[in-house]
């Protein structure tokens, strides 16, 4: 295994830690290679709009000027893991960073409003895709009608449209008549 430097959080572009990987080095290259050296056209056109949102005064309600420690956690590895569920209780195994970064936001939620834990939930997660495809059943279906998906057990998604013999799990079930299929 190769030492090598790994994706950083905190600003230093990776200088500030090391790390083996369990793959060949190809792999470690075309992993660690920048934007400008993969794609430098499209580099160069990323960095014209960073410069056109540092000199301009953004008046549009719906964008949004991000910080750089936001920059920095959303390139994170973070964002490579899926992490359906909540914390302790999720789908897939490998969540324990995930479910430390949400059990601190939820932490600092209720701190933030002076909300006692005891009494008070949060949920802290961003929309994910089953309001998406929500929305597309939506676009393309009146309710009540037929929808079939694969079955969660066999591979489908909730979003599918799952329920068990006794209850709707998702709310596609509610919405339209659902179907799984093996």
């Amino acid at each position: 295994m190769n030492g090598t430097k790994t994706n950083g959080v905190n600003g230093t572009n990776g200088d500030h830690a090391t790390a083996t990987y369990a793959l060949p080095k190809s792999h470690q290259d075309l992993m660690e290679r920048s934007l400008v050296d993969t794609d430098p056209e499209i580099a160069e056109i990323m960095e014209k709009e960073i410069k056109r949102q540092r000199e301009s005064i953004l008046l549009i309600a719906s964008e949004n000027v991000t910080s750089r420690a936001v920059f920095d956690a959303l390139g994170s590895p973070m964002s490579n893991k899926y992490s359906e569920g909540y914390p302790g209780a999720r789908y897939y195994g490998g969540n324990e960073h995930i479910d430390a970064i949400e059990l601190t936001c939820q932490k600092r939620a209720l701190e933030t409003f002076g909300l006692e834990p005891e009494k008070w939930g949060v949920n802290v997660q961003c929309l994910s895709g089953s309001p998406a495809n929500l929305q597309v059943y939506q676009a393309i279906m009146r309710p009540h009608e037929r929808l079939m998906g694969l079955d969660l057990p066999h591979g489908g998604h909730l979003s599918h449209g799952y329920q068990t013999p006794t209850k709707k799990i998702s709310a596609v079930s509610t919405y339209f008549e659902t179907f799984p299929y093996r």
